[in-house]
């Protein structure tokens, strides 16, 4: 038999298991979150969770979803519209009629069913082909969210390379202004030490003062710039900031491939082709808005199940009733309703007009002024390696005849001035020239 001990020892047994359990499963969230919090993000990582994620690319699928919703709408205007309904009279009073027989009026229930079933069906036969410019306008829509939606995945895949590498650069700024500010920092205290030996002046100490505040607010801005960066790089990417780092490089840019790129032709973009499908489209219901005055010819037919002898539902009392027939609709007057939509719908396609000419006209500004702008900042960069390369062999001799007594401390302070401004040159050199890339590429269409 199994005692109370027993059942007292198996459920301490269980306990502890469980809290094992707990403190297993609380170890590897523990691991989790500390995995999140040293996460290194780079640019592979960067461009998939930017899909996965973005609000932009998750509101375009759900409008390109609508459109296609909008366009199985758009289509039940072929099919025939069938209605069932039922009614049931609970308590009546039917109208009546009077008539006089043999000098004698007489009252007589007019006969109306206490209970009915009813199918109803309709279907357009002719309405001047309205109905088929709406459904086109409706395709033309869909296809152009399908367009758009392909669109706004590449443009944030873009906006990500953009917003990665501008903090990837913040974080080599950074670096330049603190070995800045170490550098100025070192000449203060030289420069102090050589006014008390009496080899330097006040001057001297005053001009590096002057420099390193300078520098100190620089490193201020340079540390702003990494923050602010990465937290752009995180609310596109939807993350939270949990101390996660940028891990890359900033790639060299090179003129030989871009030299290459033609000016586009025809509008091959994806969002062109959606602004072209959006005025076509604008047009298909300009066309259907202005055929409200066609007479609309339609075939309806009707059966009824009804009862209009005893009054309950269950009764055997019923009988049956159809109907086939033509219907005809001329809309002579309503308002001016019919023609306001038409002028509306005008309008549209107006906008829809000038739309198209105002993206073909930008497009083409867009390719030269980015191909002009990479091409400079790729000539840039190479002007500013150099500058690097001469600067560092300025900083050598300079140390070196700062030495040998020949040159003065604030001709090495002036060449290792000369060299952090040559290195943050080629940094930014780098981050404009990705810009111009990013950007010719939305206006290409395409990645390079």
């Amino acid at each position: 038999m199994f005692s109370l001990k027993n059942l007292f020892i198996s459920t301490a047994v269980l306990c502890l298991s469980f809290s094992n359990c707990l403190v297993k499963a609380s170890d590897v969230a523990l691991a989790n979150s500390n995995l999140e919090k040293n996460l290194v993000l780079n640019l592979t990582d960067s461009m998939r969770l930017v899909e996965e994620s973005s609000p932009q690319v998750r509101r375009s699928d759900a409008q390109k979803s609508e459109a296609n919703a909008k366009q199985k709408e758009a289509f039940a205007v072929f099919l025939p519209r069938i209605n069932l309904v039922a009614q049931h009279l609970l308590t009546e009073k039917f109208m009546q009629e009077k008539l006089t027989m043999g000098g004698s009026p007489v009252t007589i229930d007019l006969i109306q069913p206490y209970s009915i079933l009813s199918l109803r069906g309709e279907w357009g036969l002719f309405d001047g082909f309205s109905n088929l410019d709406f459904y086109q306008a409706q395709k033309l829509a869909a296809t152009a969210a399908e367009k758009e939606a392909e669109w706004a995945h590449f443009q944030v895949r873009q906006e990500a390379k953009q917003k990665f590498f501008k903090a990837l650069a913040s974080v080599e700024l950074e670096k330049v202004a603190n070995q800045n500010v170490k550098t100025l920092t070192d000449h203060l205290e030289r420069a102090k030490a050589l006014r008390q030996s009496g080899v330097g002046t006040n001057f001297d100490v005053l001009r590096v003062e002057v420099q390193l505040n300078e520098s100190q607010t620089e490193r201020l801005n340079a540390e702003d710039n990494v923050v602010l960066s990465k937290l752009a790089l995180l609310n596109l990417l939807g993350l939270d900031d949990l101390g996660q780092s940028i891990s890359g490089s900033l790639p060299i840019p090179t003129t030989a491939k871009v030299l290459q790129v033609e000016k586009p032709t025809a509008m091959d973009r994806l969002d062109f082709q959606a602004i072209s499908d959006r005025e076509l489209s604008s047009h298909k219901s300009f066309s259907a808005a202005h055929k409200h005055w066609i007479p609309k010819l339609s075939m309806v037919a009707q059966a009824d199940y009804y009862n209009n002898i005893s009054q309950g539902v269950g009764d055997q009392d019923y009988a049956n009733a159809y109907s086939v027939g033509l219907n005809l609709t001329w809309n002579l007057f309503d308002g001016f309703a019919s023609s306001s939509r038409a002028a509306q719908a005008e309008a549209r396609e107006a906008q829809a007009v000038a739309t198209t000419r105002q993206a073909y006209l930008k497009n083409k500004y867009d390719f030269d002024f980015w191909k002009r702008r990479y091409l400079y900042s790729a000539s840039l960069y190479k002007a500013k390696t150099d500058d690097v390369e001469k600067a560092q062999e300025s900083v050598r001799l300079a140390t070196q005849s700062f030495k040998a007594g020949a040159r003065t401390s604030s001709e090495v302070l002036d060449a290792e001035l000369d060299l952090f401004r040559a290195r943050a040159g080629v940094v930014n050199a780098q981050v404009n020239a990705v810009e111009a890339l990013v950007n010719l590429e939305l206006a290409l269409g395409k990645e390079l």
